[in-house]
């Protein structure tokens, strides 16, 4: 019992030696005039909530490797909108695609129970395989229509509608009375 004792205060000797050595340590790095004062730590910033229907919310719950794929496709469609050469069609295609077409298919994913998985492994489609085809079409979507320059189709668009409405259809009307038929 005495033994115990006896371990006890060289432990609390111990540490009241580390304690005042840290304390004085910490003193003489401060400068002389705010050694009396020592500032609270701060306290860490409280993380905001995570949105539970967000698609970054839903990813996390994901089974690997749908997880990584959906994490690929959120990054791709993120750096595509930091873009700013965008469209408008390309932009509002990101966007749904991060607010809604993602979230909805893997909510539709994440709420299959257990005799829904059952019914779709007897038709031959496992939710899994159903997942990563729906992930693998929203991908290649984001990538298409980033590859393509929708302003510039809709700027030949534009020119073929103002060149047929000025010289098709109502071109008899630029010819001289003589010349009709």
């Amino acid at each position: 019992m005495s033994a115990i004792l006896v371990l006890i205060v060289i432990f609390a000797g111990i540490a009241g030696i580390v304690y005042v050595d840290n304390t004085t340590k910490r003193g003489r790095a401060l400068p002389a005039g705010r050694r009396a004062a020592l500032p609270e730590p701060a306290a860490a910033p409280a993380l905001p909530a995570p949105i539970p229907d967000a698609a970054e919310t839903l990813a996390l719950r994901l089974p690997e490797p749908a997880r990584t794929q959906a994490w690929a496709l959120l990054c791709r469609v993120a750096d595509a909108l930091a873009h700013e050469g965008n469209d408008a069609r390309t932009t509002f295609l990101l966007t749904q695609t991060r607010a809604e077409y993602l979230p909805e298919t893997l909510r539709a994913y994440l709420q299959l129970t257990p005799e829904a998985r059952g019914v779709l492994l007897r038709q031959g489609q496992p939710a899994e395989v159903l997942l990563q085809e729906q992930l693998t079409l929203l991908d290649d979507g984001v990538r298409e229509a980033v590859r393509r320059d929708h302003a510039a189709a809709d700027r030949l668009l534009t020119q073929g509608r103002f060149l047929r409405e000025r010289f098709g259809a109502g071109a008899s009307e630029w010819q001289l009375p003589n010349e009709k038929g």
